[in-house]
């Protein structure tokens, strides 16, 4: 028992194991996964702020939504015309709300799909770009859809309104 305690076996001549048995290697897998992610992350940011760039330039309401507001127009609690929501495009596009998450959602997007290749190639700038990216669409995300938000509780019921906000923050 006055033997002291050791990693080492007695007959080991204190002899120790290679060094590149334990070296640190650095890790491929995990960027490329992360890589891959972000740009399909990407894809989808962009085809949402695509629809929000060409919501700021259309006059009149997409024809695809009449359908969403002919359900409100059945609903006898619920009082939201077409010309409601026509009044709160208009306004969105006319404060530039559209444009705003638009080009903020595209051209993040556009920086996480070039950070996610650079990032793909084991580049370490493309993990920096992904983030700039990622700060872009947020804070024009965010902002014009809380603006739209607001925008909402001054055009529609209180209960239309609430769904928009929740949605909103939700998805984007």
């Amino acid at each position: 028992m006055t033997e002291e305690v050791s990693i080492r076996m007695k007959e080991d001549d204190n002899i120790a194991p290679p060094a590149f048995i334990f070296a640190p290697r650095p890790d491929k897998k995990g960027p490329k996964t992360i890589a891959i992610l972000l740009i399909m992350g990407a894809l989808i940011m962009i085809s949402v702020g695509w629809g929000d760039i060409q919501n700021s330039m259309r006059d009149d309401f997409p024809e695809e939504g009449s359908d969403i507001i002919a359900n409100f127009e059945s609903n006898d609690d619920v009082n939201v015309t077409a010309e409601d929501y026509q009044e709160f495009h208009d306004e969105i596009r006319d404060n530039g709300y559209y444009t705003i998450r638009g080009y903020s959602l595209t051209i993040g997007g556009g920086l996480l799909i070039v950070g996610g290749v650079m990032l793909f190639m084991l580049n370490p700038i493309g993990a920096k770009l992904s983030i700039t990216g990622a700060i872009i669409g947020l804070i024009g995300g965010l902002s014009s859809s809380w603006l739209m938000a607001q925008t909402s509780t001054e055009i529609f019921q209180e209960e239309v309104a609430m769904i928009f906000k929740v949605w909103s923050y939700l998805c984007g």
